[in-house]
């Protein structure tokens, strides 16, 4: 008998009915042995980092079980997640389950395909990937157990009980959005606003001014009587079309989902918290509807894109199929090539093949995403025309003719839907945009654009120097708003674009900031709390350049990416990075000491 091991026992009697006879699949549950919940479970001697691995309370009752079974098998191969955390669990069952020659094989999808090819070509376990994920969970311990109990003294309040190293960058991003909101001042401005009539062109369209006397109007005009004052005197004035361009843009398909993406789309579409959305992407995989869902790369293998362009090529006329198979990019210098996106296992049934519930949604989203991923893009025209008052009116030494009032109209046409056919969200996962003042929903707002506020309109096909007229010509009023506060999805978003994080720690991370009570959400959006932004002032001052920084949790990102490669030995960076979190621990009234002898009053 050759014994399989996987994590869950869900897998087990589907990939057993793929093995055959002559195998046995059994579950680990997850992780069988951690650190010691009652104490920081290593130490540091020299050069050496020692480790104190236990037992956990489910593993001891489940490593009995597989010892035994193991016993009665000629050979036992791990098949535990392909990420690192997978790899490290197959680590520790072969620490644990006794010696002998233990293999590795991992799957991305569980299908029949998958499955067999995995088990007929193992490997043995990659001790860099396990390097890399208990460096990961050594350091965060060092953090949690050196800086979580000077919180609650540097607070001085008892619930303030747990720093981590992306948890707390996470809360500081939204602290620093509630500050920025709080300091927010709103300011009322005008904007006049023509509807313009060309002679022998219909239709008519409506034109915001954005220049006046040469200068952008942005937000100047501030009273209501000036913004009068300009419609009155445009009104006794000529208009002509000063400009007119139109630019053909392509509309390139969007990437298969990873991890981060898929959470923020379902997020925004499906109104699914990130742990939702894993939790049913979980249950996809364990279906063997879909491959892997922890993963952010966006490679798709030669099979996969087969099988799009096959599906493309049946079900939509020609140009529905591009003459070449797109292959995105990753833009995450540290993404994991080896691993797959987010597809589905098959294409049979269509994205309806799992019903209406949220579920079926979710794989719904996941089809369709993968599908449109290698359509053909889409192309627009967008036009952008230029009407001038008075266009002759205003002379200027240096600048020349300038246009005393300009006034925009911009408008788009689909000249192509491409794989917007399918789905007409352009990138799913865009939590939406902030309006002036703030910027897209995840990072202030920069400076003015003097166009921001011209609307998409219907325009006809127009040139320069045309004769136009006005027939209708008002003042709209506007209000800057403050920066957007984050959603789920638009945090996200920017912890994966600063490099703070893993994909597969995000949905845990959202939920840790919440149950805690430093963030609150309320309408989809969150909140800092009083705790969160007292917590937060704390660190910044005790911790601040160490893991409280963005660029901080970065560095670590990439250096656990060199450890994973075999670039970088793990035991000189971990001790490196505790000694610096220790150093600022100790000021802020450090309780445990990992570099102090056992027995010594700093390790009490």
């Amino acid at each position: 008998m050759i014994l399989v091991l996987v994590e869950s026992p869900a897998k087990c009697s589907k990939i057993e009915s793929f093995l055959g006879s002559g195998y046995r699949v059994m579950a680990s549950y997850g992780h069988v042995r951690d650190l010691p919940a009652k104490d920081m479970g290593m130490a540091f001697n020299g050069d050496a980092v020692l480790v104190d691995y236990q037992l956990n309370e489910r593993g001891a009752t489940v490593v009995q079980r597989l010892a035994a079974a193991a016993q009665k098998a000629t050979q036992v191969i791990l098949a535990t997640d392909l990420d690192r955390e997978g790899e490290a669990i197959a680590w520790h069952l072969s620490e644990v389950l006794g010696k002998r020659t233990y293999l590795r094989a991992t799957f991305n999808a569980i299908t029949k395909q998958a499955v067999q090819a995995a088990i007929q070509n193992p490997r043995a376990i990659d001790l860099n990937l396990v390097n890399a994920q208990q460096t990961r969970r050594l350091l965060d311990r060092i953090v949690g157990y050196a800086v979580s109990p000077t919180c609650a003294r540097g607070v001085g309040r008892k619930d303030a009980r747990s720093a981590g190293r992306v948890q707390s960058v996470a809360v500081r991003l939204v602290v620093e959005r509630e500050h920025e909101i709080q300091a927010f001042r709103p300011l009322t401005y005008y904007v006049p606003v023509a509807t313009i009539v060309v002679p022998g062109k219909p239709p008519a369209f409506k034109a915001f001014l954005v220049e006046w006397k040469g200068e952008p109007l942005g937000t100047r005009l501030t009273e209501a009587v000036m913004g009068e004052r300009i419609v009155a005197w445009c009104q006794r004035q000529p208009w002509q079309v000063v400009r007119a361009t139109t630019d053909r843009a392509t509309i390139n398909p969007p990437p298969p989902f990873i991890t981060s993406t898929l959470q923020q789309a379902a997020s925004v579409r499906l109104k699914l918290s990130p742990k939702e959305s894993m939790r049913l992407a979980q249950e996809l995989y364990e279906d063997g509807a879909i491959t892997y869902m922890r993963t952010d790369s966006l490679a798709l293998t030669p099979e996969a894109v087969a099988m799009a362009r096959a599906h493309i090529g049946a079900h939509f006329v020609a140009p529905y199929l591009p003459q070449r198979a797109h292959a995105p990019r990753n833009a995450a210098a540290n993404a994991q090539e080896a691993h797959e996106a987010i597809r589905p296992t098959h294409l049979e049934g269509g994205a309806l093949a799992h019903g209406e519930d949220p579920k079926g949604q979710l794989y719904r989203l996941i089809w369709e995403r993968f599908i449109a991923s290698q359509m053909a893009p889409g192309l627009d025209a967008r036009a952008v025309v230029d009407v001038a008052c008075a266009p002759l009116a205003h002379q200027h030494a240096t600048r020349g003719n300038v246009h005393t009032g300009v006034f925009r109209a911009r408008g788009t046409t689909v000249l192509f839907d491409g794989w917007r056919v399918l789905t007409d969200d352009a990138a799913q996962e865009k939590p939406g945009k902030g309006a002036r003042g703030g910027g897209a929903g995840d990072e202030p707002g920069g400076g003015e654009r003097a166009d921001t506020d011209v609307e998409d309109v219907r325009l006809p096909a127009l040139v320069g120097d045309e004769p136009a007229s006005l027939k209708e010509l008002g003042v709209k009023e506007k209000t800057t708003k403050a920066p957007a506060r984050y959603t789920e999805a638009s945090l996200i978003k920017l912890l994966e674009r600063r490099g703070v994080g893993r994909p597969s720690t995000y949905a845990q991370i959202m939920a840790t900031i919440v149950e805690r009570g430093y963030v609150e959400i309320t309408r989809r959006k969150l909140h800092a709390t009083e705790l969160g932004m007292a917590l937060t002032a704390f660190l910044v001052k005790a911790y601040g350049g160490n893991f409280i920084e963005p660029d901080f949790t970065n560095r670590v990102e990439a250096d656990l990416d060199r450890i994973a490669r075999g670039e970088q030995a793990w035991e000189p960076f971990l001790i490196s990075a505790a000694r610096e979190v220790v150093t600022l621990a100790r000021r802020a009234g450090l309780w445990y000491d990992p570099f102090q002898p056992p027995g010594s009053a700093a390790r009490s």
